[in-house]
């Protein structure tokens, strides 16, 4: 038996199919961002955001069973479809589905009180300079005149929507140590990576704290990720030749400082970390402000989510996003931003092999975005 593809399916496997990967992105030439208005009759009252980026990251093509770029609809034994692809969970989803949620809002021939746009933005996967954090500094966006954000979220494994009111601060930290070089044979003193190990067993013995206080907490670690601050090795740099000691040696840590932590401090004891054993530190992402948003179901906007929940039969719970969204860019314009995805008890692959999304899961989505956007679109 044939069934019938939704053309809401079709047009999200077709944006799937667009190769916006790093390191060169489709669009790289030219970045731009894309914003698209559905009109409201008041244009004097704050707008609605659906923000959204379009690149994802890149993929190890033989780890797939399916092309990663082909957007495979691939029918289970239940009558559902996984569609297969990279971005289909992070996050062209959430893209997807604001825009087939404003098409129906559009068809349905509902009249809304305030604009309502959506964002399409690039490199949110490589910290977003070029994407939000520029956008948000123009006059154009001045001009949404923006009053609330619906940004991204990810599918979750577990039985509740995770909203993100908050995140995590992205503080890439490279260490660089300088010392005597010489020949394999010798024993040569006052080394590069003598000076740089004190550094790098500091900086473990940081994470092994903050891994042990996320085993204490009760919620897991799905949810209580974002509580504690991530540490992890990511890159190690040093040496010419397996004979020659290496004259400079570095390494990079992928730090998420949590917004329970006082930041400028932890940066500090990072520096002096590095002051005491004679080594360099450069920050690579250096944010130092964190806003949070208070999700409180007396607020208007906020009790639109609550109530559409609720008529979708979705629990929720609110946490600290634990990577970094574009988000922050706008909550950092006073803006009050949440993330979520409404799909649950759906694998978590973002990032990872055989990315997918269930179809059913998708297409009920956008029936909550449709809920949430009339709703809060339609605030006096």
């Amino acid at each position: 038996m044939t069934i019938t593809e939704p053309q809401s399916v079709a047009r999200f496997r077709k944006y799937l199919q667009v190769k916006t990967v790093h390191p060169t992105p489709d669009y790289y030439a030219c970045k731009p961002i894309v914003i698209l208005k559905l009109e409201g009759s008041d244009p004097t009252k704050k707008s609605i955001l659906l923000s959204s980026h379009t690149d994802v990251v890149p993929v190890f093509e033989d780890k797939w069973t399916y092309d990663p770029f082909g957007a495979e609809r691939v029918q289970q034994e239940d009558g559902d479809f996984k569609i297969y692809a990279r971005g289909s969970q992070d996050m062209k989803v959430s893209g997807s589905c604001h825009l087939e949620a404003l098409r129906e809002i559009k068809n349905s021939g509902v009249k809304l009180l305030r604009n309502v746009y959506a964002i399409y933005s690039p490199d949110e996967e490589i910290g977003g300079a070029d994407g939000v954090q520029a956008l948000v500094q123009t006059k154009e966006f001045d001009e949404l005149n923006a009053g609330f954000d619906l940004d991204e979220g990810v599918p979750m494994i577990m039985d509740k929507v995770c909203v993100w009111t908050a995140e995590r601060l992205l503080s890439t930290v490279k260490f660089t140590a300088h010392g005597n070089t010489g020949h394999g044979s010798q024993f040569i003193e006052g080394t590069a990576i003598e000076k740089l190990l004190p550094v790098i067993n500091g900086v473990m013995a940081l994470r092994d704290e903050e891994l042990a206080k996320l085993k204490t907490l009760k919620q897991g670690a799905q949810i209580a990720a974002g509580e504690v601050t991530a540490i992890n090795l990511t890159m190690l740099e040093g040496g010419k030749q397996q004979n020659v000691v290496p004259a400079t040696y570095s390494v990079t840590f992928d730090i998420r400082i949590s917004p329970k932590r006082d930041a400028a401090a932890f940066r500090q004891s990072l520096i002096d970390l590095a002051a005491k054993n004679g080594v360099e530190c450069e920050f690579k992402f250096s944010e130092t402000r964190n806003p949070v948003t208070n999700f409180d179901t007396s607020d208007a906007f906020m009790s639109v989510i609550d109530r559409a929940f609720k008529k979708h039969g979705l629990e929720y719970v609110q946490i600290v996003c634990p990577g970094a969204t574009d988000a922050r860019f706008i909550r950092l314009k006073g803006i009050p931003a949440v993330g979520f995805c409404p799909m649950i008890n759906h694998d978590l692959l973002a990032h990872d092999h055989d990315e997918y999304v269930l179809e059913s899961q998708f297409l009920n989505a956008i029936n909550v975005y449709v809920d949430i956007i009339s709703e809060m679109a339609n605030i006096n």
